[in-house]
């Protein structure tokens, strides 16, 4: 780097191109050291060192001796801006700690407090005369150089703050996403409970008619048949229960949208039916099949339908319509329409429902739409909702085909 020789031009011309090089540096450690060599060239200096605050009271020189300046001097040094020479108490305090003659220092603050110091040798002891004055233009470009690199600093710490609360904050969408889908399998899991008694009990009872009854071939026959289809259900159910709680990556297959309606539905059956709400399916004639995660979509149904069922804790009705769109815009998508009677969503509240955590629930992660609002763009899809507060809720899914 090019030492300044007195003129103006070069003067400027140092401290643009040494700016140019340090608007380029992403690490504070860097900038500090590329600040000194800048400083060095722009006051004349030979040799320097960068002193950076490591944690509370304690600085380390150029990351290889540690210093443990007293407040008083750390006080003074953040009083200052610029390149100055140091007074008789820091001039011995360095002395004591490098054993080398320190002519002048620069503080460099971040956000008012001191972040570290640069220190010019003296160049007496190179037999050089040290400037004890400085120009006006120089005085002004170390100044403006010691800002630059104090703000160049403050938005590093920023960048990497933001990348800390961005990687904490992705940590705390997971953990709720999987609170999301545990409660979910919380709700099918009441229904299944149910699903999986029923065809225990046929088996139970079978199995103990079986004794007196196994030398007649018929019944041996019937309770065979029986045994194998129930056992085929119960599988089928915790296979699909499974299915529901992977966490993988989307599995792109062509499927039949009214046959994983007809399955979910038939998973929160027993909810419904205690709630005492009617579900009625309105499914047009010859529905493309899709392509698509199934499960992923199946999720994204069954928030809907709890959501739905939370909102007529005193019974109503679900309708589900499915058809092919018809306009120019639409014409290459399924529609999903899931229409509700529940207590819908106030005014106020409409432009929240997709945000992460925002929820008119007394309990829940609110994630659920969020949730079902990423899955939908995965697929390419759209997710819309209209509601009118006390009369009910229609969410809308357009997929393509």
């Amino acid at each position: 780097m090019e030492i300044y020789n007195g003129s103006a031009t070069p003067l400027l011309a140092i401290l643009r191109e040494g700016i140019e090089e340090l608007s380029g540096m992403g690490a504070g450690t860097e900038v500090l050291h590329y600040a000194l060599k800048l400083t060095l060239s722009l006051s004349g200096g030979y040799a320097g060192y960068v002193v950076r605050k490591a944690e509370e009271d304690v600085w380390e020189i150029d990351g290889v001796k540690t210093l443990y300046i007293p407040k008083t001097l750390v006080e003074e040094l953040s009083q200052r801006d610029g390149l100055y020479r140091i007074d008789d108490e820091l001039y011995r305090f360095l002395f004591e700690e490098l054993q080398v003659k320190i002519h002048r220092v620069m503080p460099i603050k971040v956000s008012g407090a001191l972040a570290g110091v640069l220190l010019i040798v003296d160049q007496y002891e190179r037999g050089v005369g040290p400037q004890e004055t400085f120009g006006t233009l120089q005085e002004a470009c170390l100044s403006l150089l010691a800002q630059y690199t104090s703000i160049l600093l403050a938005n590093i710490r920023i960048r990497e703050e933001m990348k800390e609360m961005r990687v904490h904050y992705e940590e705390i969408i997971v953990q709720k996403e999987t609170a999301e889908k545990l409660a979910s399998l919380g709700t099918i899991a009441a229904g299944l409970a149910h699903e999986i008694k029923n065809p225990l009990v046929s088996i139970k009872t079978l199995a103990q008619l079986l004794p007196e009854r196994f030398d007649d071939p018929e019944f041996r026959n019937h309770f065979a048949n029986i045994a194998i289809n129930e056992v085929d259900r119960i599988g089928s159910i915790v296979s699909d229960l499974l299915d529901f709680a992977k966490s993988s990556e989307p599995k792109i297959e062509s499927f039949d949208m009214a046959r994983v309606i007809g399955d979910t539905l038939l998973m929160l059956f027993p909810q419904l039916t205690q709630k005492g709400i009617m579900v009625k399916k309105r499914f047009a004639e010859g529905l493309p099949g899709i392509h698509g995660d199934n499960f992923q979509l199946k999720q994204v149904l069954l928030n809907l339908f709890i959501n739905s069922m939370e909102a007529m804790s005193h019974g109503g009705k679900i309708t589900v319509d499915v058809f092919k769109g018809e306009d120019v815009i639409h014409r290459d998508r399924l529609i999903v329409k899931v229409t509700d009677t529940g207590t819908g969503v106030r005014e106020e509240d409409k432009i929240h429902l997709f945000e992460p955590f925002f929820t008119t629930k007394s309990a829940g992660t609110g994630l659920g739409l969020s949730i079902c609002k990423k899955i939908i763009e995965k697929h390419n899809g759209e997710i819309t909702i209209e509601s009118v507060h006390n009369q009910g809720t229609t969410v809308t899914l357009m997929l393509p085909l």
